[in-house]
């Protein structure tokens, strides 16, 4: 039998292997402002602010990466006429949750699994 400690490792590492990129085919990200989900060659999401808009995009590849150009990975950052520009590499991360309240909530479910 599992002992709880055991377990709980168990449940960490299949949280962070879900974390991992899934392949080189691209990744699906939320596109306009409906949250249409579609594929992307790219392997990058953006989630892009200006003003009171907020619009989901796949980012371009080579020279068209914004993410590239501007050097935001996994990460947001505040770029002159742009915006607030946030580029996040797995499936539909450029949702309307952050990732700071995903990563607050996955340690939140594994505190109530280890004192409960």
């Amino acid at each position: 039998m599992l002992s709880l400690s055991h377990l709980t490792h168990l449940l960490i590492s299949l949280l962070l292997l879900l974390q991992l990129p899934r392949g080189t085919d691209g990744i699906e990200c939320y596109s306009g402002s409906q949250l249409q989900v579609i594929n992307c060659p790219s392997m990058s999401c953006i989630k892009q602010t200006l003003g009171l808009d907020t619009v989901r995009y796949c980012d371009g590849t080579g020279v068209s990466s914004i993410c590239q150009t501007y050097r935001i990975v996994e990460t947001c950052d505040t770029i002159p006429n742009l915006g607030y520009i946030c580029c996040c590499g797995g499936d539909l991360c450029n949702s309307t949750l952050s990732k700071s309240s995903g990563l607050f909530l996955m340690f939140s479910v594994i505190l109530i699994f280890l004192f409960f």
